[in-house]
């Protein structure tokens, strides 16, 4: 009888075990709980930036190229390479039997330039009364190879080949289309300059004429047409982005550049980001030698120019190397959290447990600005002075459990304690 008895008394203590358990820590339990978390903090604000770390080389503001469709037109270099130049200055002696000729030449180069130049802001009203409309894809080109015929009789195909293809995304985004056709205007514009600048000239002393103030970059007398090269005297700093890189980057980003030399850090900002690869150059090329960078798609590298906010001095050279750090994001009064503390993260919003005023571990949505060494800077969701929690079982609850939090301690600062002087300990415990 013993036996049986303690067998059912086992059975049902266990029964009733079980169905305590149940009612109390099931999913469904109505039973109200504490939890105990570890893990917390308290918020506090701060400022981060975020850096993207690039190369950079010295380069030119704006560069000119000057065109000679005749060889024989050129009776005598006067300049060579790396000399200053002022606006006017003679860079080259024109023979006298050939300067007709070649005058010939600009003159119709001219107007093919201003035919273009009307096409191209033709093409750039039509964006611009398009981009309000949101409009399927359109594209607006204009080309042009022109040839003229000189007094001996030849036949001569100016260098004069301008091209404007704007593709406009289905979302009706023009700005793109806008930004390459003002830059298409920009540089026919400078074209034209230096055509104007030669035709000014005095016809009774033919000469090659430079049209701004710079130094020379390049002679090519060796190729059809000829060609000489004028860099401004304006410095900036040049540097190339990836596929990647390129989504971060934006103009006017600030920039800070470190220069060889130089004590203080350069400010300055993003001036461009180009929309087409990067043609090949020697500053590419320079580029790659610093910064070698494997990639899977060969020709998605972009150029983009910053420009410093006082004068690049002649103390640094065309060419010269600089570390550049471009502030892709920054937060000043901040709230930011550990990565692994958001929960339900999902296209820049998440979720994170907060202790609220009745001491009640509650799910906050938040927004993430962007992430910073493993921490996820927040731009709303959080205030700073608040109590942020973190455990895995508070996220199996369906309402928010009460939770409790280990005593915070302090621990002494040992070598503020060896440095007090005794009396400080005597008067303090009088005190008390």
């Amino acid at each position: 009888m013993n036996k049986y008895f303690i067998i059912g008394l086992s059975v049902a203590i266990t029964a009733f075990l079980a169905i305590n358990a149940i009612l109390l820590f099931s999913d469904k339990s109505i039973v109200p709980k504490k939890i105990y978390v570890n893990e917390y903090e308290r918020t506090y604000t701060s400022s981060y930036t975020e850096k993207l770390p690039k190369e950079a080389v010295t380069g030119p503001l704006a560069a000119t190229e000057i065109f000679i469709q005749d060889s024989d037109a050129i009776e005598q270099w006067i300049i060579n390479e790396g000399d200053y130049v002022e606006a006017g200055t003679e860079l080259a002696l024109l023979n006298e039997a050939e300067s007709e000729e070649q005058r010939a030449i600009w003159e119709a180069e001219e107007d093919a330039l201003n035919d273009e130049l009307s096409e191209v802001r033709t093409v750039l009203r039509d964006l611009e009364s398009e981009q309000s409309r949101q409009s399927r894809p359109t594209t607006g080109s204009s080309t042009n190879r022109d040839t003229t015929t000189t007094a001996s009789g030849d036949t001569v195909e100016l260098d004069v080949n301008v091209q404007l293809e704007v593709e406009v995304p289905q979302d009706g985004s023009y700005a793109a289309g806008v930004a390459e056709a003002e830059q298409r205007i920009a540089a026919l514009e400078t074209q034209l300059a230096v055509i104007e600048a030669q035709l000014e000239q005095n016809t009774a002393k033919p000469a090659l004429i430079s049209p701004i103030e710079g130094v020379v970059g390049k002679i090519d007398a060796g190729s059809m047409p000829m060609s000489i090269e004028i860099y401004s005297s304006e410095k900036l700093f040049m540097t190339y982005v990836i596929e990647e890189e390129w989504l971060e980057v934006n103009v006017d980003d600030r920039v800070f550049l470190h220069v060889d030399g130089i004590a203080q850090a350069m400010p300055g900002k993003v001036l461009r980001k180009s929309q087409l690869p990067a043609d090949n150059s020697k500053w590419l090329d320079a580029y790659r030698a610093l910064d070698p960078v494997d990639q899977n798609n060969p020709i998605a590298i972009y150029e983009v120019l910053i420009m410093t906010e006082e004068p690049i001095t002649d103390a640094v050279p065309y060419g010269k190397t600089a570390n550049a750090s471009i502030i892709v994001n920054e937060a000043a009064d901040a709230v930011a959290l550990k990565d692994a503390w958001i929960f339900d993260r999902y296209n820049g919003t998440g979720n994170v447990f907060m202790l609220n005023e009745e001491g009640r571990a509650e799910a906050v949505p938040v927004t993430i600005a962007f992430d910073l060494d493993g921490k996820a800077v927040l731009s709303e969701g959080v205030a700073p002075g608040a109590t942020v929690i973190d455990s895995e079982i508070l996220r199996q609850f369906a309402f928010s459990p009460q939770a409790f939090l280990p005593f915070p301690s302090i621990q002494p600062d040992i070598e503020h304690a060896k440095n007090t002087n005794w009396r400080r300990y005597v008067e303090y415990l009088l005190a008390r």
